[in-house]
């Protein structure tokens, strides 16, 4: 009987088109399934946690997959390391329940997005910020993450094309912070709609802006229409940081 096995990896999402295969796109799933295919010598098919965005990075993305091995799993990462492409590395292969899930079993997920308003942009941050040029008013961001808290429904922060049956979330925590000219917002939840969090970041921006102000968040929230939101920010700032099980 084959074992079920909780896969941790870490992800730079630039050049890849997320996590799911697609047709005629490069995908992290695919990746990683092709080198653990190499290295045991069968098909090896997996379930990821979260599809996430081309673009989009990983810090700590799970996913599970059934499959026999004699290989330990130190050995079997090592091997599969090796051959994965630059931009994924495994971090860990554990042995776990067959009723364990990547996803269903999931608790709540972190994300953290940050924006780069430094006067000339890090070149060495780039791959994983959202590099923002115009002049914001921090004091007002940092007035809307209290706002986002408990469950709502969060409507009006999905973009079209979501497959979500259920609207309602709850958002257990959600921070901004100002550090060598990065901003960083860190928010967790029980899930999240399609586009939820960068949506969320470009509401928070448009308020720096002064487009918005903080105060019109929860009625954003009530409209539950996407056209009264900001804008969706872009995949390069994103980070599925951890989640808890």
């Amino acid at each position: 009987m084959s074992q079920n096995h909780k896969i941790t990896l870490m992800y730079n999402g630039s050049t890849f088109s997320g996590w799911q295969i697609q047709k005629n796109a490069v995908t992290v799933q695919e990746e990683v399934e092709k080198a653990f295919s190499v290295i045991l010598r069968q098909p090896v098919e997996m379930v990821g946690a979260s599809r996430t965005d081309a673009g989009v990075h990983a810090y700590n993305y799970v996913a599970h997959s059934f499959f026999d091995t004699d290989i330990e799993n130190e050995r079997l990462m090592l091997g599969v390391n090796a051959i994965l492409p630059e931009g994924i590395k495994v971090k860990s292969i554990e042995d776990c329940d067959e009723e364990f899930h990547s996803r269903y079993s999931a608790k709540s997920k972190t994300y953290i997005y940050r924006i780069d308003v430094s006067k000339y942009g890090d070149v060495f941050k780039k791959p994983y910020v959202w590099r923002f040029r115009y002049p914001l008013d921090f004091e007002e961001m940092q007035k809307c993450p209290q706002h986002f808290l408990g469950k709502h429904d969060f409507s009006a922060f999905m973009s079209k094309g979501g497959q979500a049956k259920t609207f309602e979330r709850t958002i257990y925590e959600c921070s901004l912070s100002l550090e060598n000219d990065i901003i960083t917002m860190t928010i967790k939840g029980d899930g999240f709609l399609y586009n939820m969090v960068r949506i969320i970041a470009g509401t928070i921006l448009s308020v720096g802006r002064g487009y918005l102000k903080s105060e019109d968040i929860p009625d954003i929230i009530l409209s539950k229409e996407r056209k009264k939101a900001g804008i969706t920010a872009p995949p390069e700032g994103l980070m599925l940081y951890e989640i808890e099980y």
